[in-house]
Order: structure tokens, then C-alpha cells, then sequence
């Protein structure tokens, strides 16, 4: 017994040392531990979030200062049950479609908010649009929010605006191959709690991508082009297995050039012609997105241009 709590003793110290020695030598590894080996880039708001052992993340329910409602998504809450003769679209995206940027949009701000004022003052039936954008998440992460909390809202429409964070730099394994801790009870999840927070644990999942690397790799990304591809495909099959229309909206960056460009990676069908407006609206691209060093996120003159496309397309769907 003696033999057995002194090797404790020493297996405890050296974890200490090493905790210690790692936080000493790699001092900015502590603060990504909220999202573990996940590529958050917007981390450093750990209170709008909570962990999901299947999104990795999402948006902390009731949280005002974001404007997320208590069912966790952004906007008015609406029942999961569609009101009879009301047309539903619920807008899939990253930090794009919640409306951040510099400074960060209102929800009336944002192109969701604006299309339902649209299509409400365009159709005779009432609209409802929510917008399930959440900071951060790839096209992996849309269509298992798709698949796991939208679909209960019966869309009519569902739109997708990712690509960003898809072309992220993975942390070991890209989005797909990922296994987030989810919170357990009891002992087992305070000891998820603790490595969460260790430093010398982050380090070891960031020797995954370290060790690519060295052994000639090359870099993994959070989604790659034809994840990218099956992850839309695999939408437009639950579009037709529910009977709702998906629409993909494509992102825009501001280049080195000062134009904008398309992010390629989001260039699938049925795709919202967006660059034709974007280039008729007579404004400037740093008019339309934050300038550097943002480049992608569009401002709130972009969100209504991305409004205006959405509900020329939609009503195009719907006539009257």
C-alpha cells in the first residue's frame, strides 16, 4: 500500500512539473483549451458558447448580449411547430450569417432580419427567418445542425453560407474525424474538465498536427474541397427526403487587390448569384465587408445586399 500511494505521490508531481513547464514554455496554449483541438477563431468569447459532444460548440441559449433566444439560436423565438400558411427558412452559417464583424451587426442588422421584412412586405403568407449562424463552424457542422436540430422546424428554404472556416488549418484531424469530449457526470467528467484545461493535454493534441508535419504531410484543413462537396450534397439530399429547397450562398473575401473574390471552396449548386449583385450594388468592397485585417465578414450594407438576392430568389421559388 505504501509502494502504491508513493508511486502515486510521484506519477501527481510529475504531471504538476510538466503542467507547469508547458504553461511556462508555450503561455497562449491555456487560452485554446475551451475549444480544445477545435480552430475557434472566435475563442476568446468562451461565454457565448457551451460545448456539444457532436457540433464541438454552439451558442449559449438566453444570452442577451447576443441576442440568442432560449432555444440557442439568434433572433425572435419561433415554435418548432410551423405556423399553419406560414414559408420558413432557416439560414445555416458561420460568424457571416450571425451578423459579427467590427463592429459586431445587431440582429436587425443582419441578412436574415432583413429577408423576412422582405418576403413579408413581397407575399401574401407570412415568412419567418432564423438564422442558426454560430461563430466559427464549417459546412461539417451546418449539416449536422441540419440533420440534428433544423429539420424539427420544418423549413421550407434553407440556406448556407460557409467556407471561411472550412479552409481553417486543422488541429490533428480535420472536422470529421474529431471526437469532442462531452461533459460527463461524476468523477469521469471532472477529469474531462481538468484536461480540458491542461496545457501539457493541449500540447499532445497539437503534436498530432506537429507530427504530420515533420513526417512530410501535408497540412490537413478543417474541411477540404470535396468534404466540402459532400457535406452539400448531403443537404440537398435531406432538402429532398423534407421537402424543402437548399440554397448556398456563396462567401466573399476582400483580396490583396482590394476586390472582392470568391472563396471557391463555397462555389455549389444551387448557388445564390451574389457576385453579380455585389458588383451592381455601387459600393465599394470595404463598403460591403470590414476591411483588413477582417476581409470576410460583410458589413451591414453586405447583409442587406445579401437580403435583397434572397428574397428576389425565394419569391422566384414562391409565386404568388
Amino acid at each position: 500500500m505504501r509502494k502504491l500511494l508513493y508511486g502515486l505521490f510521484v506519477l501527481a508531481l510529475v504531471a504538476v512539473l510538466l503542467e507547469a513547464a508547458v504553461r511556462v514554455a508555450y503561455p497562449g496554449l491555456t487560452g485554446k483549451a475551451e475549444t480544445m483541438q477545435f480552430t475557434n477563431p472566435h475563442r476568446d468569447q468562451p461565454d457565448g458558447f457551451v460545448r456539444d459532444p457532436v457540433l464541438f460548440w454552439k451558442l449559449r441559449p438566453s444570452n442577451p448580449i447576443w441576442q440568442v433566444n432560449e432555444a440557442g439560436y439568434r433572433g425572435p423565438l419561433r415554435p418548432r411547430e410551423k405556423p399553419a400558411g406560414t414559408l420558413r427558412i432557416c439560414c445555416l452559417g458561420d460568424s457571416c450569417t450571425f451578423g459579427l464583424g467590427a463592429p459586431p451587426l445587431d440582429y436587425e442588422q443582419t441578412y436574415a432580419a432583413h429577408l423576412e421584412n422582405l418576403l413579408n412586405e413581397k407575399m401574401e403568407r407570412p415568412v419567418e427567418v432564423l438564422n442558426f449562424g454560430c461563430p466559427g463552424y464549417t459546412s461539417y457542422q451546418g449539416r449536422k445542425l441540419l440533420e440534428l436540430k433544423v429539420l424539427d422546424y420544418q423549413p421550407d428554404v434553407v440556406t448556407a453560407y460557409f467556407g471561411i472556416n472550412d479552409g481553417f488549418p486543422a488541429v490533428g484531424y480535420p472536422d470529421a474525424e474529431q471526437r469532442p469530449m462531452a461533459s460527463a457526470p461524476g468523477w469521469i467528467g471532472s477529469l474531462q474538465g481538468a484536461l480540458r484545461n491542461s496545457a501539457f493535454y493541449l500540447l499532445l493534441t497539437q503534436g498530432v498536427t506537429w507530427a504530420r508535419r515533420a513526417a512530410g504531410e501535408e497540412d490537413v484543413f478543417r474541411v477540404s474541397y470535396d468534404e466540402f462537396r459532400a457535406n452539400a450534397a448531403a443537404m440537398r439530399k435531406m432538402g429532398k427526403q423534407s421537402g424543402f429547397r437548399m440554397l448556398f450562398i456563396p462567401a466573399f473575401y476582400i483580396d490583396e487587390q482590394s476586390d472582392l473574390s470568391m472563396e471557391q471552396i463555397s462555389n455549389v449548386e444551387p448557388l445564390v448569384p451574389l457576385e453579380k449583385a455585389l458588383r451592381e450594388s455601387g459600393k465599394k468592397a470595404t463598403e460591403l465587408y470590414y476591411p483588413p485585417p477582417d476581409r470576410v465578414h460583410p458589413t451591414a450594407a453586405g447583409h442587406r445586399v445579401i437580403a435583397e438576392v434572397l428574397a428576389s430568389q425565394i419569391t422566384a421559388l414562391y409565386p404568388q
